[in-house]
């Protein structure tokens, strides 16, 4: 057992916590979620090693002992449900007691992570090539739209100016950025009509551009009244559009994922797959018609337990948008029932499709820890917290 008793100096454990809500923000977990600190004091603990894991276990904490790790960074939070006390008595109050004796904090990030760009659903996606992929829940639209407007050439930069110093056009680092098209606009003014260009009752043709532009919604009407009064139309003619909320890797985040094989292969294929690929002692597959043989081309995943999912891809006819869905701890009726609507399942385990996730987790967050300044190294956990043994392969 490491001595930490030579030291105190180390990382703000605040500081650890600024950096993963940067990488996952707490603000996309669930509403029933419980992400965020559950062991530890950020005004006054200090950080000198981190351990990211899948869950929080006895053995997850020797190995964060062994390691000298006194931040453990978990998926599955620990305490989900409040505690009328805390004593040995129950698993959580009994894990959360020990941690806090080793002086270890928990922190957890889970369905923000199962939402990120490479969430939970991706590993197993890897595995079999999914090419296509998108979320089967996307998050909801940003902060962020796109405002599209159309002016004659040579107003072009006096309103991409005046929307710029309105608040559009911000991307990182860069300001005033717009995108403009040229094309031809066609219209013809009314009996009462004042136009800037052409005459009442007849039809105009003008050169014109297509400005698009990056703008936070709440400065949305500020950009537009700018945009009115630097644009010499009577009328202008303004689209605004919410932009879908893309990850780091250009990938849309939300729950789950769907995507399609590179060329179709039967169930059986698929799931020796996912059984050679994932850690998965006890895969299993329930196939429509009991016919592994069944072509697959589209496939629907969520990591973890998904099967609250499985109607999101029935669609309104009654009939499955996928053939496949891989998810884990599924449940005798929602399986029967997805099975008659056409739909055929694999339950390749809860750990296994979500653990591989973890190493991406660790890896994010080195990488966000070294541009933030912080020391403490952060280690991937060993340990494999699946409770289940396949009794079929150990008799």
């Amino acid at each position: 057992m490491p001595d930490r008793s030579a030291s105190t100096a180390g990382d703000p454990l605040g500081a650890w916590m600024r950096g993963l809500s940067a990488l996952y923000p707490p603000a996309d977990a669930e509403g029933w979620d419980q992400v965020g600190l559950h062991v530890g004091d950020p005004t006054r603990d200090t950080v000198t090693g981190v351990l990211v894991a899948l869950d929080v276990t006895e053995a997850v904490l020797d190995e964060a002992d062994d390691l000298g790790a006194d931040l453990l960074v978990v998926h599955h939070p620990l305490l989900f449900s409040p505690l009328r006390r805390l004593t040995p008595e129950t698993a959580s109050g009994r894990l959360a007691l020990r941690a806090a004796r080793q002086g270890c904090a928990i922190l957890a990030a889970h369905t923000n992570v199962d939402k990120a760009a490479d969430g939970t659903s991706h590993p197993a996606a890897a595995v079999l090539g999914l090419v296509d992929r998108r979320p089967i829940q996307p998050l909801p639209p940003p902060g962020r739209v796109k405002v599209i407007t159309f002016v004659p050439t040579e107003h072009t930069d006096v309103v991409i100016d005046a929307m710029a110093a309105a608040g559009a056009g911000v991307i990182g680092d860069y300001t005033g950025c717009a995108f403009t098209t040229a094309g031809s606009g066609r219209f013809e003014p009314g009996d009462h009509a004042d136009p800037h260009i052409g005459t009442r009752g007849q039809t105009e043709h003008v050169v014109e551009d297509r400005i698009e532009m990056e703008a936070p919604r709440d400065r949305v009407p500020h950009v537009l009244a700018a945009l009115r009064q630097s644009h010499p139309y009577e009328e202008v003619a303004v689209d605004v559009v919410p932009l879908l909320d893309v990850g780091p890797l250009g990938a849309s985040r939300g729950l789950g994922l769907i995507g399609r094989l590179p060329e179709p292969r039967s169930l059986a294929e698929v799931a020796s797959a996912l059984a050679d690929g994932l850690p998965s002692p006890h895969l299993r597959l329930a196939a429509v018609d009991d016919d592994p043989t069944r072509e697959v081309t589209t496939v629907a995943i969520c990591g973890g337990a998904g099967d609250s999912l499985i109607g999101s891809v029935i669609g309104a006819d009654g009939r499955p948008t996928v053939d496949l869905f891989v998810t884990g701890d599924l449940k005798h009726h929602p399986t029967l029932d997805a099975l008659t609507m056409g739909l055929s399942l694999i339950d390749a385990g809860h750990f296994a499709t979500e653990n591989p996730a973890m190493d991406d987790v660790a890896t994010h967050l080195r990488a966000q820890a070294a541009t933030m300044g912080l020391t403490a190294p952060v280690h991937r956990s060993t340990r494999a917290t699946d409770p289940w043994t396949d009794w079929n392969r150990t008799t």
